[in-house]
This record gives structure tokens, C-alpha cells and sequence, in this order.
């Protein structure tokens, strides 16, 4: 009885499924772009920072430098980079009363904002994973559901013999071409953003580096 059951539900074929995918490959593509385009706007003009930024830390003119990321942190608030925010906290950190200059405590100061906008960062990413990973076996679910369609057709107008099975088989192995259309675009954009996300925290950590080496010695907060 529990057989029959799920054979009825399964003729209803893989119509559904299709639909199904096509829906999901709107939403991929629609993240794809969102994606993108944040982390070029979050990366516009991130190497001038960068420079400016270490040219002025080794004339040790700190002011400066706050002022550099507090104007970075203003205009690009809506896509914000991981090194901006963590300059400005290490400065607000050393520059504020009472501020504890070792490597150890600036490391944590500094950790803080960037674990936060990684948060933004990755956001989504989660999400293109998951199609990526799960559209071809959805499509592969399609095909199962149009073969037992097909093959239960067949049972029903044997006169007609293989040239139902063929055409619905035919019809059914759509469904595992329509997965792999929508997963191979979600995986490549998922392995190329985490690539992203991964080199900017390097580029964060190597900033973060620089700057405590320059903060935690006694002589670093001169000006």
C-alpha cells in the first residue's frame, strides 16, 4: 500500500522539478551578481588605501592615518573592506585613554571588526553552495520521477511499445541536464568569491601585522 502510495505521488512526473530548478537558478544568478558587485565595490581603491596607509604608519603619523580610515569607513559604509575597520579600531584603540600597547591585546582590538565584516562578506556564499552542491541531484530526482512515468505509460499503452519509454526517457533526462546548467554556474562563482573573501583576509592580517609591529613598540606612538 505505502508502495502504490509513492508511485502515485512520483506520475506526477518531473514537470515540477523543472520548474523547481529554474526557480533556483533565478536565485543563483540573482546572488552572482549581488556578490560581485559588493566585492568590487568593497575593493574600489583598497590599494591606494593600503599604501597610503603603510607610507604613513612608517612616518609614524598616526593622526593621519585615522583620518585615512575614517574616510575609507565613510565612503564605502555600505560595502565596507576587512582593513579599513580594523586600522580604525587599533588607532581608537592606542589613541584613547589609558590604551595598552602590546602585541597581544592589539591583535584582539584588531580581530574584533574584522571577524564582523567577514561576516558580510560571506554572506550568501553559504547559500551558492548549497545549489551547487544540491541541483544535480534535484535534476537527477527529475529523471528518476520521468522514467517511472514513462515506464508506468508504457504499461498502459503497450501497443505503442519502445517509442513511449524512448520519448519519455528522452523527456526525463532534461531534468538532470536542467541540474548541472544551474550547479556548475553556482560552484564556479562559490570556489572564485571564497578565493576572494580568503586572499582579502590575508591582506588584512598582513596590514594588521604591519601595523602592530609599528604600534607595539614603545616608540611607535609619536605623533
Amino acid at each position: 500500500m505505502l508502495s502504490k502510495l509513492f508511485l502515485g505521488m512520483s506520475l506526477v512526473g518531473a514537470e515540477w522539478v523543472l520548474y523547481f530548478l529554474v526557480l533556483t537558478s533565478i536565485i543563483s544568478i540573482s546572488l552572482i551578481f549581488e556578490r560581485y558587485f559588493f566585492y568590487k565595490k568593497a575593493s574600489r581603491e583598497l590599494e591606494s588605501f593600503r599604501s597610503q596607509v603603510r607610507l604613513q604608519a612608517t612616518d609614524r603619523n598616526w593622526v593621519a592615518v585615522m583620518k585615512t580610515a575614517e574616510a575609507r569607513l565613510r565612503q564605502f559604509s555600505e560595502a565596507p573592506d576587512l582593513e579599513a575597520a580594523l586600522v580604525h579600531a587599533l588607532l581608537e584603540h592606542t589613541q584613547g585613554p589609558g590604551g595598552d600597547s602590546s602585541a597581544e591585546i592589539l591583535t584582539e582590538v584588531a580581530q574584533d571588526p574584522v571577524l564582523r565584516i567577514k561576516i558580510s562578506w560571506e554572506r550568501n556564499l553559504a547559500i551558492l553552495a548549497t545549489i551547487g552542491s544540491n541541483a544535480p541531484f534535484l535534476g537527477l530526482f527529475g529523471t528518476v520521477l520521468g522514467i517511472m512515468q514513462a515506464f508506468h505509460d508504457l504499461s498502459k499503452q503497450s501497443s505503442q511499445g519502445v517509442q513511449t519509454v524512448t520519448s519519455g526517457i528522452s523527456e526525463a533526462l532534461i531534468a538532470t541536464a536542467v541540474g548541472l546548467l544551474v550547479a556548475i554556474p553556482a560552484v564556479v562563482a562559490f570556489n572564485l568569491f571564497q578565493r576572494r573573501v580568503k586572499t582579502a583576509l590575508t591582506e588584512a592580517e598582513s596590514l594588521k601585522a604591519f601595523l602592530i609591529g609599528k604600534l607595539a613598540h614603545p616608540t611607535s606612538i609619536s605623533k
